[in-house]
């Protein structure tokens, strides 16, 4: 009995024995699995979010009846002093058609630079074709950077230099009969409408937007010729004056001059030079970048609070001027190529990567530009003794460079060490 409870003791320890072995030589080839990854190029960019205030001087236009206004001009469009830029009637109907009869206007003005007898384009089709591929290009950057306002606003240049091409291929083709049809309907609508209406016209040349906020009275130039930080306080916590929305019919931009309030603590802000142009993307018009001169600064000896107000006269197509927003100061743009920041290695003093050359393991140093979200971005080699590559990257056998494989994850790692 006790010979074979020693049998079985001695069988369950060379069992353990045998399993041990066994995981010690799994975990020991598990060790040299070799995880990889192929370099590429990428961009970044280093950005700051910040709140941003926007001030500048609006004219309102007021509103003189009740009704359903339709608008005689587009949102950004500048007009001249005493120009009609809104009509008001008391029947939502009327207003509705006089929306249609500003739609058949901008069809016939399409339709009539679309001839080929304009003299305004040319009628040559290569050339054509280039315009066309030039806008479509424009159309798709647009639509990948999420500006569909903006993929929008090419959409009137595309039918035009398509339709002046069809005129061309086509000796037939003229657009004077769609013309004429609309110019009738235009005709009939402006029949029927009772000219029960209220025109408002511009008080002085400048910019037109239908949109109101209620802050047009408080986010001044005067009151920020005049800002400190506790009239900022005050600005910044007010609330919309209903009475300007209910009762104006839009606003006139006179200058393009506008500026941008930004808060920040002291430290920050002396990092921060008056008379210095600084970069800033506006999510709100879909991540548009526009460059901002530094004014000037507020603040005040016992605040840990700094102003910084920015300016500038860029008033691109369809931009957002909501009156608090975020913003994004952009630091820096880093390019370059991309590895998992588990792929960094220390060799020989060296700060680089274990790549493979074939089957061998070799060793390419690597200089760190910029680290985000688990991966590195890498300067690209110069190198002209060997051939470039895309995005203009030279090829090196001695540093990082583009679709090189680069090993993120492995042991037992050393040059020169050849894979079975």
């Amino acid at each position: 009995m006790k010979k074979q409870i020693l049998k079985q003791f001695a069988m369950t320890l060379l069992s353990l024995v045998l399993i041990g072995y066994l995981v010690l030589q799994l975990a020991l080839n598990v060790g040299d699995i070799l995880e990889m990854e192929n370099v590429t190029y990428t961009t970044a960019i280093e950005k700051t979010e910040m709140t941003a205030y926007i001030f500048r001087d609006e004219y309102l236009v007021p509103k003189t009846a009740t009704g359903t206004n339709s608008y005689l001009v587009d949102d950004g469009e500048k007009v001249s002093k005493g120009e009609q830029i809104a009509l008001t009637y008391s029947d939502s109907s009327e207003a509705n058609l006089q929306d249609r009869i500003k739609d058949i206007n901008k069809k016939i003005t399409v339709l009539e630079k679309s001839g080929i007898n304009t003299g305004s384009s040319t009628t040559d089709i290569k050339k054509l074709d280039e315009n066309i591929d030039i806008i479509m290009l424009e159309i798709i950057r647009a639509i990948d950077e999420n500006d569909l306002e903006k993929a929008l606003r090419f959409k009137n240049e595309l039918i035009i230099e398509s339709n002046r091409k069809q005129s061309i291929v086509s000796d037939k083709l003229n657009y004077e009969t769609q013309i004429n049809s609309l110019k009738s309907e235009k005709a009939t609508l402006e029949a029927s409408l009772s000219g029960n209406r209220v025109i408002h016209a511009s008080q002085k040349a400048g910019y037109f937007y239908s949109s109101i906020d209620g802050y047009e009275n408080n986010f001044t130039i005067d009151n920020l010729n005049n800002l400190t930080i506790d009239k900022f306080d005050t600005l910044s916590g007010s609330i919309p004056d209903q009475n300007l929305i209910n009762n104006s019919v839009g606003k006139l931009i006179i200058s393009a001059d506008w500026y941008m309030v930004c808060e920040t603590d002291k430290r920050t802000a002396s990092n921060y030079k008056d008379g210095y142009l600084y970069n800033f993307a506006f999510p709100f018009s879909s991540g548009i970048q526009i460059e901002m001169k530094l004014a000037r600064k507020i603040s005040q000896t016992d605040l840990d609070r700094v102003l910084l107000i920015y300016t500038s006269n860029a008033m691109p197509d369809g931009f957002n001027y909501t009156r608090v927003q975020k913003v994004e100061q952009i630091k820096n743009t880093y390019a370059g190529l991309k590895i998992s920041v588990s792929a960094l290695r220390i060799n020989n003093g060296e700060t680089g990567v274990f790549a493979l050359d074939g089957n061998k393991i070799i060793f390419k140093k690597a200089t760190i530009l910029y680290e985000e979200n688990g991966y590195y971005i890498c300067k690209l080699p110069i190198d002209p003794n060997y051939p470039l590559r895309k995005n203009k990257a030279y090829v090196s056998r001695t540093d990082l460079s583009l679709y090189d494989a680069v090993i993120y994850s492995g042991r037992n790692l050393y040059v020169g060490k050849v894979l079975q």
